[in-house]
């Protein structure tokens, strides 16, 4: 009777710690998906304000908008406000708002709004080597004296 007591017990426990498994793994792929939701929408509007910015920049003549850091404030703002949400509003309606009143769901959107604007830079940074290089592939080079050369754009 004891043994068989025991063997029920055992097979319990391995029956629960499966579960816990299932339900830990459920909880990773539902916060893996919120972030990848909030990374590729975050990318999204990255794109929306690029463009923008790139047509403003070429109906607007004179105008000389920056994309990446029109972004970068934009992406800042959100963060204060995300924040703000976080820590005051949603943390007085626990009942209500508790999934996304923890830290651990603020450094999770956090971390996102960190790495589109860590993308917007490196898409700055390589339209800026794209654009160097590209003027001085057209650059007329004039050799003046040995040991001076006049560029001059074409």
């Amino acid at each position: 009777m004891i043994a068989a007591d025991s063997a029920h017990h055992a097979a319990m426990l391995r029956e629960q710690t499966l579960c816990q498994r299932r339900k830990s793994l459920r909880f990773h792929s539902v916060n893996m998906t919120n972030f990848l939701f909030d990374l590729v929408a975050n990318l999204a509007l990255l794109a929306i304000v690029l463009f923008a910015c790139h047509l403003c920049n070429r109906l607007v003549p004179g105008a000389a908008l920056n994309g990446a850091h029109i972004f970068i404030a934009l992406a800042w703002t959100a963060l204060l406000l995300d924040a703000a949400l976080t820590f005051l509003v949603f943390a007085d309606a626990q009942n209500r708002y508790g999934k996304f009143s923890n830290s651990s769901a603020f450094f999770e959107r956090a971390s996102t709004y960190v790495l589109a604007a860590i993308a917007a830079l490196a898409w700055r940074y390589a339209t800026r080597r794209m654009r160097t290089a590209k003027a001085n592939m057209n650059t007329l080079v004039i050799r003046t004296s040995p040991y001076s050369e006049s560029h001059l754009p074409m």
